[in-house]
């Protein structure tokens, strides 16, 4: 940059022109780039959003690609627990209704957010600021074609709710070669979602494991399709579909690095399964070894501190491991055993923990957000004090899924929508 060149963002300071002074002169005060958006990347996308109005040299800059990615990095991936949110998903079927944390804290209250498909929208993961949601009325997404084949293609979108910004994928009808004569064709299908971010390719990927007749014990009975949704070149592709997918227990997948995880029954045990985003591969991750038997249905998968996780509970305690090195066996460490307590264990059966969080707060005390299962409560651990409370949501509906949230300036838009609302962007600013 030249030395007569103002850079595209500065902070310009000039003496009043009503009045004149002897000795008047222009003031410019000028701050390298890099520290007016250090200094701004920390800040909450609310604040970021208002100060687009400063000026239009400003608006480009909190725009820009680099600063979405710089203020992602210092403000979403800080470890202080003073920026931990959640959102919450109300699992009442009459009223499936979303709600934002915006700190869990002591003082926890939640709002109603405008979901995008209103009163049927139902939450398919979180990455980086956006959300994956789909229509969850699946009976608006049937066609039936004249001869006589039926298609599923359900309403999926990507949508930041602090942007306000939506992108509705395109339609990937799914033909349904066999259904319920009960229930209909829906009775018949069984959805698995993952969404997450490919680092490499800086891209974001929705995958979709559809299973028909997901009752059936016989392998051969029934169907495994799998889809993958590539947010760059905003289309789906067709991928394999390994059948021993039939057999996961998780309800919902976890990320970890680029890397989506399922916990499945293989024989009479239980391994952890991965689907590589960039590589579209599987493999498998090695278990610990578990101190405490327990049954397969209550282990659950987690991130803390972007590491795997593993709860697993009994009767009598819950053991929480952190695999420190991924991919490695021995890496394994237990974290914390959580004793049974009457309020946090039933007499004869496990209180079902699944890891949500690892945060260090204001005192630098470390502690480790869990969700209880199936009614969704939320626990502190305090990993030094060795206690634990429950957290409490004023506004939150009876049961609800909690989902980790970063507010970002992370846009759901493909390229090619981002350039023609950019164009547009400029043209009103003319």
């Amino acid at each position: 940059m030249q030395e007569n060149e103002n850079p595209p963002w500065f902070i310009t300071r000039q003496g009043s022109p009503s009045k004149p002074r002897g000795n008047q002169c222009s003031c410019i005060v000028k701050l390298p780039e890099d520290v007016i958006a250090h200094i701004l990347s920390y800040l909450p996308v609310k604040s970021l959003l208002l100060f687009r109005c400063v000026s239009r040299l400003w608006c480009s800059l909190i725009e820009s690609e680099y600063f979405i990615k710089l203020h992602l990095r210092n403000f979403v991936h800080d470890s202080s627990g003073a920026k931990l949110s959640l959102i919450l998903q109300d699992t009442c079927f009459s009223t499936p209704k979303i709600f934002s944390v915006t700190h869990v804290g002591s003082q926890n209250e939640c709002v109603e957010l405008r979901a995008p498909f209103g009163y049927r929208t139902r939450i398919l993961g979180s990455c980086n600021g956006l959300l994956c949601v789909c229509q969850s009325d699946m009976e608006d997404s049937v066609e039936y074609k004249r001869s006589g084949k039926y298609y599923v293609s359900p309403k999926i979108a990507l949508w930041n709710p602090l942007t306000k910004k939506l992108h509705i994928l395109p339609f990937a009808p799914i033909q349904v070669t066999t259904w319920s004569p009960l229930y209909g064709v829906l009775d018949s299908l069984e959805f698995q979602y993952a969404f997450g971010h490919d680092s490499f390719n800086d891209d974001y990927r929705v995958l979709r494991i559809v299973q028909q007749n997901p009752g059936m014990p016989d392998p051969d009975k029934f169907i495994l399709k799998a889809m993958v949704y590539s947010l760059k070149a905003n289309s789906w592709r067709e991928i394999v579909a390994p059948g021993y997918l039939h057999y996961i227990v998780s309800k919902e997948s976890v990320l970890v690095g680029d890397a989506f995880h399922w916990l499945l029954i293989q024989g009479h045990g239980l391994d952890i399964v991965a689907f590589d985003i960039q590589r579209e591969e599987y493999c498998t991750v090695p278990l610990p070894n578990l101190e405490t038997k327990s049954s397969l249905y209550y282990r659950n998968l987690g991130v803390l501190r972007q590491c795997l996780s593993l709860a697993s509970s009994s009767v009598h305690n819950v053991e929480i491991w952190v695999m420190k090195e991924y991919g490695m066996k021995d890496s394994w460490v237990k974290l914390f055993l959580l004793e049974k307590s009457s309020s946090l264990c039933y007499s004869t059966v496990p209180y079902d923990l699944a890891p949500l969080a690892y945060v260090k707060d204001n005192n630098d005390d470390h502690k480790v957000l869990l969700k209880g299962l199936p009614d969704q409560s939320l626990i502190w651990y305090d990993l030094k004090l060795k206690t634990y409370e429950h957290v409490q949501i004023h506004g939150a509906p009876w049961l609800y899924q909690p989902y980790i949230f970063v507010g970002s300036l992370v846009s759901p838009l493909p390229p090619m929508q981002k350039q023609i609302d950019g164009k547009i962007h400029q043209e009103c600013e003319n």
